[in-house]
């Protein structure tokens, strides 16, 4: 559930390491100081229990020993008795076409973003980013050579005042509480529901035809139109394509509890 986190502290460096750099720390373990006392540090939370980030935390108990190691890395080089959190990546995995799911959010918003998201490497990642990123949503094929259908992989990033909005930044991690957090946003995420399927429905037909044949399409479809209509029927198709995969964020992810955990395993695996 969790990945990538940051934190700051007050401490005194027992290690000679010049200040104002990044410092590499075993197990991957960043950490900086300023020399006069301010510090900060940050890691993927699950290479520091299997080498590399494709095996997610699965439960508090997890969680708790991966923040466990962290501290153990830095208390070799630092004494500090409490942090902050400046930033969490939250993310869960899912069995899945990942292209298939990413064309089709395309044109869709993510609350409190402005912007349409971007497509990257031709269609492979597609992420979403608020001001200076403090809040972004991206999504990725976390393992495309998989023969079964490939790995779709959502990151969730919260940072600085956004993440001081969901948590409280000095208290130890909740493994429930962030995956409601990660719920809560990604459902947002639209269409939620998906309607019934108008017979003989334009979009509908866009969204049936092939991926290169779609593009084109919809580039002709643009010339002589204003762009409200464009972006409604975008839309339309975005919502016409997930329904044809049968993607539903809210069935998706669970209310209760977290989907199936679905890992992912690493050339460079490491287990500790």
């Amino acid at each position: 559930m969790v990945d990538t986190v940051k934190v700051k502290f007050a401490g005194r460096v027992l290690a000679p390491l010049p200040p104002r750099r990044q410092w590499p720390l075993p197990n991957g373990v960043r950490f900086w100081h300023d020399g006069e006392g301010n510090c900060k540090a940050e890691v993927e939370l699950p290479k520091l229990l299997w080498g590399h980030n494709g095996h997610l935390l699965a439960d508090q108990a997890e969680l708790d020993r991966s923040i466990a190691l962290f501290r153990e890395s830095l208390a070799q080089v630092v004494e500090f008795d409490s942090w902050q959190w400046v930033l969490v990546d939250l993310c869960w995995q899912f069995r899945a076409r990942a292209a298939d799911v990413i064309r089709a959010h395309q044109w869709s918003n993510f609350a409190g973003i402005r912007n349409l998201p971007s497509l990257i490497c031709g269609g492979k990642e597609i992420s979403w980013r608020g001001a200076k990123s403090r809040r972004a949503l991206k999504m990725y094929d976390k393992n495309p050579r998989d023969e079964a259908g490939g790995v779709l992989r959502v990151e969730l990033r919260l940072a600085g005042p956004k993440l001081r909005e969901k948590i409280d930044v000095d208290a130890r991690l909740n493994f429930g509480e962030l995956y409601h957090i990660f719920r809560e946003e990604v459902v947002k995420l639209a269409p939620v529901t998906l309607p019934e399927a108008r017979k003989h429905s334009f979009a509908d037909l866009a969204a049936g035809l092939p991926l290169e044949i779609r593009s084109e399409f919809l580039l002709g479809y643009r010339q002589g139109k204003t762009s409200r209509s464009v972006r409604g029927f975008e839309r339309k198709v975005g919502s016409a394509c997930l329904r044809r995969i049968g993607w539903n964020w809210s069935e998706k992810l669970p209310a209760g509890r977290p989907p199936e955990l679905i890992n992912t395993e690493s050339k460079r695996r490491c287990p500790r």
